[in-house]
């Protein structure tokens, strides 16, 4: 009798103990407003407030590697991550993993369409996937073409516009700017609007008030008498119709479209260097050959133009192919680089968080 009460005892005492809490993880807002650094497999970030470049930050902060990168892009407080097969969330601040989902066979990039979905282009299948981002699965497909590869995807109001950038091959090149409607009135949809023919091989877009689509013609290193001059246009977001064009005499393997803050010039990247377009005419004029970048991003930030006064400028940010593991500012003001950043791995992309 005595045993048992013993054992009873022990049990109340080892059993009834309170158990010893265990807090969750706390992550510091390490992250946020920066410029991000993508290679093939890790994610960088630079600090613009105190010129800190932390590496591997994906790995750093979630244990584990990714690989087989291709796009960044940023919606809410959220960064996705576009792998081969993989869409990643993660919170931009702590990056800190939301979720994963593995449901693509060559994703490219991926773009915010309202009502909680994300558009990821599938370049192997053709295709864009409609991403529900609560639900974490594709819940429509919309086909681009046959054979096509879709790649750059911007949003205008209604619709989301795509470009079916070609193959490798240079003889294998597409033409066709993809519309598909995201939204009837409040009423969210998926349906293929129509096809814009542009000119050979579509690869960057972007809205500001009409659609703006690069393409960068035939590039083909190995044969440069097959190679054509790269084309700029400008393309009605409801009526579809071209509204401008110009040819880029002498630019070839045209890329990377983006605007300035003033709205008075598209930049671009080619196989010869850095231009600028005028918003208005689309012509074009030489920024820098000094380096030859595949990736650029824009930032406006303080510059001392004298010893007592700042201004608010443009920098741009690129890679160099001929020097893959830098990136260099370019200070538009001064028109000079002024500074580089060097990173482990050849740039894919970048993407600045403000």
């Amino acid at each position: 009798m005595k045993k048992l009460l013993f054992i009873s005892l022990f049990s109340i005492y080892f059993f009834g103990c309170t158990p010893e809490k265990i807090d969750p993880p706390v992550y510091d807002s390490d992250y946020g407003k920066g410029l991000y650094i993508l290679s093939e497999n890790n994610i960088n970030y630079y600090d613009f407030s105190n010129n800190e470049l932390k590496e591997n930050i994906f790995q750093t902060v979630n244990g584990n590697t990714i690989s087989n990168l291709k796009s960044l892009n940023v919606h809410s407080d959220n960064m996705y991550i576009v792998s081969e097969n993989t869409l990643y969330s993660v919170d931009i601040n702590t990056f800190l993993k939301n979720w994963d989902l593995q449901a693509f066979s060559d994703a490219q990039e991926c773009e915010y369409a309202k009502f909680n979905r994300m558009y990821v282009s599938d370049k192997a299948e053709s295709e864009i996937k409609v991403v529900d981002i609560n639900l974490r699965e594709v819940i429509a497909r919309i086909k681009t073409g046959d054979d096509a590869s879709p790649s750059d995807i911007v949003l205008s109001w209604e619709r989301a516009f795509v470009v079916n950038s070609g193959r490798d091959n240079s003889n294998d090149y597409d033409t066709t700017l993809c519309a598909i409607n995201v939204k009837d009135g409040v009423v969210p949809i998926n349906e293929f609007a129509g096809n814009i023919i542009v000119d050979k091989n579509p690869v960057s877009v972007l809205h500001n008030g009409s659609i703006i689509v690069l393409c960068k013609g035939i590039y083909d290193e190995s044969n440069l008498s097959n190679n054509t001059f790269s084309s700029v246009h400008s393309i009605g977001a409801g009526s579809l119709s071209i509204q401008n064009s110009n040819t880029l005499n002498n630019v070839y393997n045209a890329n990377n479209i983006l605007v300035n803050n003033a709205n008075t010039k598209y930049y671009i990247t080619s196989s010869s260097g850095v231009y600028y377009l005028s918003t208005n005419s689309l012509n074009h004029t030489l920024v820098t050959d000094k380096k030859i970048p595949t990736v650029l991003e824009i930032n406006r930030e303080s510059f001392a133009n004298t010893d007592t006064t700042s201004i608010i400028v443009d920098f741009l940010y690129m890679n160099d192919k001929n020097n893959s593991d830098y990136i260099y500012k370019y200070n538009v003001y001064l028109d000079q680089f002024v500074d580089s950043i060097q990173v482990n791995n050849p740039v894919i992309d970048l993407k600045i968080y403000k």
